[in-house]
């Protein structure tokens, strides 16, 4: 599944890995996600398809919910065909028609992602993940808290793995147990390094490293975008992802000496199928077109059901002078007071804006620890 020609180079596979993962902020502020942002070049239903196919996204309603719908008339008979003709032409009505309402297909999902390191169960019968994320994940949180634990993470000032080799080599008890993945931790070995030893075959390192950071990726998701935008924390923590995926790797390694000692080979010996194709082209699938046609229907339905409800109404002349004005903020949750404002006095005026009022500042709120920015994410504040 290479995304570059020349051998393996870390560096440009967190690149690569960081353009796929969501780009999940911490949950300080309102927060807007689109999930297949890292499908956006191609047309939507490919996109779709795509996100489907690679990471087992379910991206279009059942088959049978769109069929029930129809049933029940909430799919018009008209817009479908008037779909299908536009899309599939004339002659072809009937045809796709009836595949629509009738042909029966697999919708079962079998994502590309994941497909190499589901040999572990396979090939030596244990659970990586099971044994690995909730440490993984408890030392994410103690490590990242922003004042919630009652316990600070004892070394926090040095970024994230060297706070970790800190703690190693203070504690009587560390995390790791097996001699080599401390001695790994402290040397400073590289991804590629550990890739070397959980995996062994460079050409399966950049499959291992998406199908393990995929396991997680809302954890994968924050980190890559704490990394690129360390304001999005009030306590500000220095980490990246290429040190979320060298302690994960060290504790796979920890994981594996414990269990087996030293009579494991990587995985990548293992394995029989050694073509892990995970971005390679999606190839045509019928029931995808089927999907694509009755997700059009669907909406056009509904588009043409609210355009003929809408009718127009005449303005009630305005007061020379409202009984009260009200500056609003642009957002779906200011638009219900507003409305319950005017429902209450009807000669009331209020308007939508950006309610930063083009004063970008810094806020703290009393006894409060942390400045939180008032106004759009691109702006710095300079007040």
């Amino acid at each position: 599944m290479k995304t570059h020609s020349i051998g393996f180079d870390e560096h440009v596979v967190l690149h690569e890995l960081a353009h796929y993962l969501p780009a999940q902020n911490p949950l300080k502020d309102f927060v807007h996600h689109n999930t297949l942002h890292a499908f956006q070049e191609l047309p939507f239903h490919k996109a779709l398809q795509k996100a489907t196919t690679i990471f087992g996204y379910k991206t279009y309603l059942p088959l049978s919910d769109f069929r029930n719908r129809f049933a029940k008339g909430e799919i018009q008979e008209n817009v479908l065909n008037r779909i299908i003709s536009q899309q599939k032409g004339e002659e072809n009505s009937s045809f796709w028609k009836d595949k629509m309402l009738h042909q029966s297909y697999d919708e079962s999902v079998s994502p590309r992602i994941g497909s190499l390191r589901s040999n572990w169960k396979k090939y030596y019968a244990i659970n990586l993940e099971k044994s690995t994320h909730s440490l993984l994940f408890r030392i994410l949180c103690s490590y990242l808290d922003q004042g919630i634990a009652i316990w600070n993470f004892p070394v926090h000032d040095k970024g994230f793995l060297s706070s970790i080799r800190e703690l190693e080599k203070n504690t009587f008890k560390g995390i790791f147990s097996s001699p080599r993945a401390k001695k790994l931790l402290q040397e400073k070995a590289s991804i590629t390094q550990l890739l070397e030893i959980v995996v062994g075959k460079e050409s399966l390192f950049e499959t291992y490293l998406f199908d393990q950071q995929f396991g997680h990726p809302g954890w994968s998701g924050m980190v890559a975008t704490i990394e690129s935008n360390p304001n999005s924390l009030l306590d500000s923590k220095k980490i990246t992802l290429e040190e979320l995926i060298q302690l994960e790797l060290l504790l796979e390694i920890d994981t594996l000496d414990t269990k087996f000692h030293d009579i494991w080979a990587p995985l990548g010996f293992k394995v029989e199928n050694q073509s892990f194709t995970l971005f390679d082209r999606i190839a045509y699938n019928e029931l995808f077109e089927v999907l694509s046609l009755w997700q059009q229907a669907s909406e056009w339905t509904f588009y043409d059901s609210v355009l003929a409800n809408l009718k127009k109404v005449e303005e009630e002349p305005k007061q020379a002078i409202p009984s009260f004005q009200g500056l609003f903020c642009m957002d779906d949750r200011e638009c219900s007071f507003r409305r319950h404002i005017e429902h209450l006095d009807a000669k009331a005026a209020t308007f939508g804006t950006a309610a930063f009022f083009n004063f970008e500042f810094f806020y703290q709120p009393v006894n409060g620890k942390f400045y939180t920015k008032l106004c759009p994410a691109p702006v710095t504040p300079k007040f």
